[in-house]
């Protein structure tokens, strides 16, 4: 059983057991590999899988690893911020449990969900600096922040992020846009939720592989679908300050609650020639009595 979590809090990280969000050195293969060989651990216990991010978390260093000599990194509560990682298959975990030190009380265990670039959450495990250890800010050495900066590199991530908060910077959120599709749209009945959180003008955009149902008044967007939903992208001054207005409108709860409508996710949106990454409000009720909207866009005018 990890370090610090109880009976019940370990009963329920059970459904976390397979996947593992890594967002730090465990990124870069050949520093997991050298540990591995060093350790006498198994390399091949984790099978990395594809990219994600750890929604409403930020990367942050304020942690001294004597190891790393300098900050190494942690992830911290941040509403409307994403932390960029992998999602892995673990066959074994002694080999991360040691690496991140959870018997020393150095790092533990958490469960928490996971997003993908094609809207989709997984329930996963991460490890967080446990909470005696944290510090002010902490600079990173070089060759700790160069290792984190190939296995971003390895899963397509930037590393803006990471070379702000290395200098204690706040960075640019990413993503800092959301996808709107139905009544937050311009014109559209509650355009004035989002209105006050707006940094320039929308474009018209589009999400493949999904399809748009009419729930009442208003839509839902479904994944895995063959379809194309067509909306407008907005960027946000401030995703933070945006969310916790919208977040309650959209009945979205929390990431970890079964009871929401939707959930905020991450989309790839294709905009004129430009692809980029976007939040979206994707419907979790049930469809099959659902009408789909087969050209994909909600008027305005179908609002009451």
């Amino acid at each position: 059983m990890p370090r610090n979590v109880s009976f019940a809090g370990w009963a329920r990280l059970l459904d976390y057991r397979v996947l593992y969000f890594a967002y730090g050195s465990n990124l870069d293969v050949d520093n997991w590999r050298l540990w591995c060989e060093r350790g006498g651990f198994d390399p091949a216990s984790i099978e990395p899988l594809q990219p994600a991010w750890l929604p409403d978390f930020e990367p942050v260093f304020h942690y001294r690893s004597r190891l790393r000599k300098g900050g190494s990194l942690d992830v911290r509560p941040k509403r409307g911020a994403a932390t960029p990682g992998a999602l892995f298959r673990v066959h074994d975990w002694a080999g991360l449990d040691a690496k991140e030190g959870v018997s020393g009380g150095y790092y533990e265990r958490i469960g928490v969900t996971a997003l993908t670039a094609d809207g989709e959450a997984h329930r996963a495990i991460t490890y967080r600096v446990s909470r005696d250890r944290i510090r002010g800010f902490i600079a990173p050495g070089r060759q700790y922040l160069e290792i984190v900066q190939r296995g971003l590199s390895r899963f397509g991530h930037a590393d803006d992020q990471l070379l702000a908060v290395a200098k204690d910077e706040d960075p640019d959120p990413v993503p800092g846009s959301l996808f709107a599709y139905g009544t937050l749209r311009r014109g559209a009945e509650r355009h004035d939720l989002l209105a006050p959180h707006l940094a320039g003008s929308p474009t018209l955009a589009h999400v493949r592989g999904a399809s748009l149902v009419r729930i009442d008044w208003y839509p839902g967007l479904v994944l895995r679908a063959n379809g194309s939903v067509r909306g407008e992208l907005f960027a946000l001054a401030d995703p933070g300050t945006a969310f916790a207005a919208l977040d309650a409108y959209e009945d979205f709860l929390g990431y970890d609650e079964p009871r929401s409508l939707y959930r905020r996710s991450l989309v790839q949106v294709l905009s004129g020639h430009q692809k980029e990454l976007a939040w979206t409000y994707v419907y979790l009720g049930q469809t099959d009595s659902l009408p789909i909207i087969e050209s994909g866009e909600w008027p305005a005018s179908q609002s009451p």
